[in-house]
Formats: structure tokens, C-alpha cells, sequence
């Protein structure tokens, strides 16, 4: 009997290959392409004895057979439903179903600190690009985005030992932030106090970003802020209705999509509002924002409705909305960057608690070398700014600093210096 079952699931297995007997749903997240069909052309007795063959044959054997995609989500969900473990890399299991990036919680611990060195130059960059956007009459704000970590640290799991957190790159650019003057916001901490009171979730259990909910809570008080910041009046935004539900939409289910399971996650208690916009409203400001995908949820929803010009500059190199199409992607003309920046005014640049370590996406540099064409960065300097914002490259950065005992900050400019030298010498 267990022969006649088996014989069948690889017969059944075959057929699907080769007639697609089934339609089966496409796995979510990031996956390497497909090998081509397992073929014996590239057979060579040098390839055999080295075993190469072999790896290559059982590689494609196992991406090409039949209810691949299926049995890839049964794989899954066993393991998830009754062992709690997940198999989308770089995300992990919290308390009370929780599940977080893991990079969330190396920021908000302080694993991920690239120390004052890096920071103060950044950030004294910032200050003065500040100030020149000032005295051109253009405001400028830095926006703190919340982050996962620091708003549900009571469920970060607790090997990753949650009390012996240290200063993190959130926490030093803060207060430098205040010492130096630039002007903030700070959602992050807005977001925490209202924590305990909002009747909505503002942050989903299966996402990353902020609620959907979240998202239109805090596009109403960044709005207000600029309003008052530029002492002019946007079209008026009002909530005509919320839609309460258990079935996760869009974003609020980010994480959960990557989890590949079968069965759906059982749903909390979200909250989706429907937003009106008057359109008949002169819209009277041009606004620059450079921020993080958090930002896609606000955008998503005013897009057209508040500003007469409305830029996004996604991580500082994409233009919205052709962010998400690789294949065609519009990058952001930086030519003549100082014209542009003055031509909008004011810019908001909005970083979440993930990115913190990343300089800001190299906006600070762009926009001070803009301003200040005679002070340039050191030759290594191009180095240091790749190290921060390819997110392999600085986990590599964080352990080997681990492992020299030094501090990652040290580590990065260290390394920055010797790939210059070893190319230049």
C-alpha cells in the first residue's frame, strides 16, 4: 500500500511537471532564479569524478519537480504551526505570535551602533544643508519613523537578551540631533504614547511597516506639522469611514505573505480607514521626501490630493512611483542637485528604525557636497557609504568588528581605507 502511494504522488508529481495539471499559487519574498530544466549535455568526465555533475543535476532535479511550490508551503506550515519555526530568512519569531525583522531588533538593542565617527559627520552635514534650505526660506525636517523593535520590545524573543541593550544609532542621532538644532519630528515616540490608548493596532503582528491604521495616524500628524511649519493651510482630509477587520490587507500582512504557509494566519483586529480629500482646495506647496518604504503607505493614499508638487525619493535613489519594477526602474536625476532642493519648499527625510545605521542613504553627502562643491569627501569615503547601505556588507561588518573587538564604526572606516588603498596602490 505505501509502495502504490508513493508510486502515485511521484507519478502525479511528473504529470504536474510536465502538463501543470494544477494551478498553484506563487511563493512570496525573494528567491534565486530557477536553474534550467536538468539536462545531460553538460556531462563531462571531469565534472563527475569532481562530483559537480551531480550537485547540479539534484539541484535542478529538486527546483523542477511537480507541486514544487505546494510542497515547499507544506514544508512550511508543519514546521511553523507546530514547531513555531519559519524559514523566511532574516525574520523571527517573537512572543505571542509576534513576528519581527530581525534587523529591527539588532538596531533597537544597539548591535547594529556605527558610533559617533560616522554619525557626527553625517549629521553636522545635515545641519548645515539645514541651514542653507533655511536661510533660502525652505524647511527642512528630519523625520524619526517607528520602528517594531522599539515599540513591542516586551515581544522580542528572549535569547536575544532585551535587557542589555545599549546606545543605538536611533538614540545617539536624537540627541545630536537636539545638541546640533536641526529641526525633527518624532513618530517614533508619538507613536508609544499613544500605545496604550489607540483603539486600533498601529503596528499588524505579520508586518513590518506600520499598520495601515498607523500609517493614516501618522500622515495626519506629519501633515499638521507641516502645516505649521510652513504656515500654510493643505487641502482638508477627513476619515469617512473605518472599516474593521480580521482579514489582514496589503502591508498589515507583509511578513505574513513571506512565511509561504498554506493555511492563513489568524487575523487580529485592524482597522482600515477611508480617507476624502477636498479637491477643491488650492494645493499650494512642493514638498521633497526622502524616506524609507514606510513612507509608501502614506503616499499610496495622498498621492495627487495635498501638494502641487509631491516628490518621493525612495532610499534616495528611486523616483515614485516606478520604485517597485526593477526591471524599469526610474532612478532620481541628481543633476543640478542644489537647484533642485531649492526648488521645493520644504524636505522631509524620513528614516525608520531599521535604517538608522545607514547615513541616511548618503542624502547628507549629496546634498552638503551640493552646497559646499570645494569640500569633498576623502577617496575611501565612497567605501565607508557602501558598507553602510548594502545590508550583507554591514552585517559582515558587524561580526567581523565582533570577533576583532573592536567597534563596528571602527571596523567599517578601517576596511573603507584599506579597499581604497588596495585599489589605488
Amino acid at each position: 500500500m505505501v509502495f502504490i502511494l508513493l508510486l502515485l504522488m511521484l507519478t502525479l508529481s511528473a504529470w504536474q511537471k510536465e502538463v501543470n495539471l494544477l494551478e498553484e499559487s506563487e511563493l512570496h519574498g525573494f528567491f534565486k532564479p530557477a536553474e534550467p530544466a536538468p539536462s545531460l549535455t553538460s556531462f563531462a568526465w571531469p565534472r563527475w569524478f569532481s562530483g559537480e555533475f551531480q550537485q547540479q543535476i539534484t539541484a535542478n532535479l529538486e527546483n523542477h519537480i511537480g507541486f514544487r511550490k505546494t510542497l515547499f508551503r507544506v514544508q512550511n506550515e508543519v514546521d511553523y504551526r507546530l514547531f513555531r519555526i519559519i524559514h523566511a530568512q532574516g525574520f523571527v519569531q517573537g512572543k505571542k505570535g509576534y513576528i519581527f525583522e530581525e534587523d529591527y531588533i539588532h538596531e533597537y538593542l544597539g548591535r547594529y551602533f556605527v558610533g559617533p565617527v560616522i554619525l557626527d559627520d553625517k549629521l553636522q552635514k545635515l545641519d548645515k544643508v539645514s541651514r542653507v534650505l533655511g536661510e533660502a526660506g525652505i524647511q527642512f525636517v528630519l523625520v524619526f519613523e517607528p520602528g517594531k523593535a522599539s515599540f513591542y520590545p516586551e515581544h522580542i524573543p528572549s535569547r536575544y537578551q532585551p535587557h542589555l541593550r545599549t546606545e543605538s544609532n536611533y538614540t545617539y542621532i536624537l540627541r545630536r540631533s537636539a545638541d546640533l538644532g536641526i529641526p525633527t519630528m518624532n513618530l517614533n515616540s508619538y507613536f508609544l504614547q499613544m500605545k496604550d490608548t489607540t483603539r486600533y493596532p498601529l503596528f499588524p503582528k505579520y508586518g513590518m511597516h506600520w499598520s495601515i491604521y498607523g500609517s493614516v495616524v501618522a500622515m495626519d500628524t506629519l501633515f499638521r506639522y507641516v502645516e505649521a511649519a510652513t504656515a500654510t493651510d493643505l487641502p482638508a482630509i477627513t476619515i469617512s469611514d473605518v472599516e474593521v477587520s480580521y482579514s489582514m490587507r496589503w502591508t498589515d500582512k507583509d511578513i505574513g505573505e513571506l512565511l509561504n504557509l498554506i493555511l492563513p494566519l489568524q487575523g487580529e483586529k485592524l482597522a482600515y480607514p477611508r480617507l476624502d480629500f477636498d479637491t477643491t482646495a488650492p494645493r499650494k506647496l512642493s514638498v521633497l521626501v526622502i524616506a524609507d518604504s514606510y513612507y509608501i503607505n502614506i503616499i499610496h493614499n495622498c498621492s495627487g490630493q495635498l501638494f502641487k508638487n509631491h516628490e518621493y525619493w525612495y532610499y534616495n535613489s528611486k523616483l515614485y512611483p516606478d520604485i517597485m519594477d526593477d526591471r524599469n526602474p526610474v532612478y532620481v536625476d541628481k543633476t543640478n542637485l542644489k537647484e533642485k532642493l531649492l526648488s521645493f519648499d520644504m524636505v522631509l527625510l524620513m528614516v525608520s528604525e531599521i535604517n538608522m545605521h545607514c547615513g541616511f542613504w548618503n542624502f547628507a553627502d549629496e546634498a552638503y557636497l551640493a552646497f559646499h562643491p570645494d569640500a569633498p569627501d576623502p577617496p575611501w569615503y565612497p567605501y565607508q557609504n557602501s558598507i553602510l547601505t548594502n545590508r550583507e556588507w554591514f552585517n559582515y561588518m558587524v561580526s567581523k568588528a565582533r570577533t576583532n573587538n573592536i567597534s563596528t564604526g571602527d571596523a567599517i572606516i578601517r576596511d573603507a581605507k584599506f579597499i581604497y588603498n588596495s585599489k589605488n596602490h
